[in-house]
């Protein structure tokens, strides 16, 4: 029996046994009846992929795996379906075990790790291959981002330090440095440095925009609204698919007092949890309600199917409702996986509205060891010690 056949028996089995585990658990009917439980139009592959997807089946060497992983990597982002990740995860999985496996599929597979949050499996992978090649820009900056994400700023500071010294993935690199030194108390330095830094237009658009979303974060934590959100939009005009981006934009404008030009940006067609969520904050009735129930059904699906929960999304809805609670126990779980802007936010507003003196002595501590400074997070903080 080839190996392709043995590897559908195998997943045919795991299909069954998931199965037999949900036929076993509480059914999950949701709220809403409009609420979408799949898009089966967005789950039949197109052509480039079925034929990626039937060279794999032919031969499910290292090189058919990466290009159809990459493949269904590209569909999760075009087309906002999670879904896609899962299937990257399954076909990279099986060609990681290889002897032999490509540093493209180890990377590959560790964006899936970090898609689930699970950063530690991701970061070992990316240590390994680091080990086996220091000059791997795209590991390293992989590296660093899953620090950057974490909170680990100085961790992440020498990868960037050392992608500056490379050629190539310039403004990545610039940015990434920034955002590193920002993290430990340099947030004066990490301005000036993107401010001086010359970003050509012959640079590739992602980096554009990455490096553009790290200044309007900078500018926005320094309490600089209007270059944020200036710089917000450019970068989301260069990664319009970029779902992180239109929700950091949206939360600056609610921030700045403007909620319907926010619910505008979030108008997109098949739109994620994260600018639901998003919705359920800022739209006027009846749509955040509907927005509320639509996020309410999502994350208890997320729940009834197992999968890693949004604790971020779980706890700015519960903010949103009022489930102050709720807000605290979702957000002091999220901040113990991921500590980006909307993580410290998110935490210093429920243990805020509760009042929770070891919630909030836990983020005072947190942010006195690293020297993460937010000019909103210091607002919340101090309207609730005057209070």
């Amino acid at each position: 029996m080839g190996r392709a056949a043995r590897s559908w028996i195998v997943l045919a089995l795991a299909f069954g046994a998931v199965a037999a585990h949900a036929a076993a658990a509480p059914r999950f009917v949701p709220a809403d009846p409009g609420f979408v439980v799949a898009r089966v139009q967005q789950a039949v592959p197109d052509a480039a992929l079925r034929e990626l997807i039937a060279r794999w089946r032919a031969s499910p060497g290292d090189a058919e795996s990466v290009a159809l992983g990459a493949a269904f990597l590209d569909r999760a982002h075009e087309l906002r379906e999670p879904m896609y990740v899962g299937r990257a995860e399954s076909v990279l999985a099986a060609a990681v075990t290889r002897p032999g496996a490509s540093a493209s599929a180890q990377r590959l597979y560790a964006q899936t790790l970090q898609f689930r949050h699970d950063f530690p499996a991701a970061k070992l992978r990316l240590d390994a291959l680091l080990r086996d090649d220091p000059h791997d820009a795209a590991a390293r900056l992989q590296r660093a981002s899953v620090n950057l994400v974490r909170g680990e700023f100085s961790a992440a500071r020498i990868d960037c330090a050392q992608l500056v010294a490379q050629a190539g993935m310039r403004a990545e690199a610039m940015a990434c440095l920034a955002e590193s030194l920002a993290g430990t108390g340099a947030l004066p330095r990490a301005r000036a440095l993107l401010g001086a830094y010359p970003l050509s237009r012959d640079e590739d658009a992602r980096a554009r925009g990455y490096f553009l979303a790290v200044r309007a974060e900078l500018h926005e934590r320094a309490g600089d609204l209007d270059r944020a959100l200036a710089d917000y939009a450019a970068a989301l005009a260069l990664a319009p698919a970029d779902d992180s981006i239109r929700a950091a934009l949206a939360d600056a404008l609610v921030a700045r007092g403007e909620p319907h030009e926010a619910c505008a940006l979030l108008d997109v067609e098949r739109a994620g949890l994260p600018l639901v969520v998003r919705r359920a904050v800022c739209a006027g009735e009846p749509e955040r309600d509907r927005s509320r129930v639509q996020a309410q059904g999502w994350l208890e699906q997320e729940a009834a199917r197992g999968d890693a929960p949004h604790l971020r999304e779980a706890a700015l809805l519960a903010l949103a409702t009022g489930d102050f609670p709720a807000a605290l126990v979702a957000a002091r779980a999220n901040f113990a996986l991921q500590r980006q802007l909307a993580d410290v936010r998110a935490l210093a507003r429920a243990a805020s509205a509760m009042r929770d003196v070891s919630a909030r002595r836990e983020l005072e501590d947190w942010l006195r060891t690293t020297g993460f400074r937010d000019a909103v997070t210091e607002a919340i903080l101090g309207a609730a010690t005057r209070s």
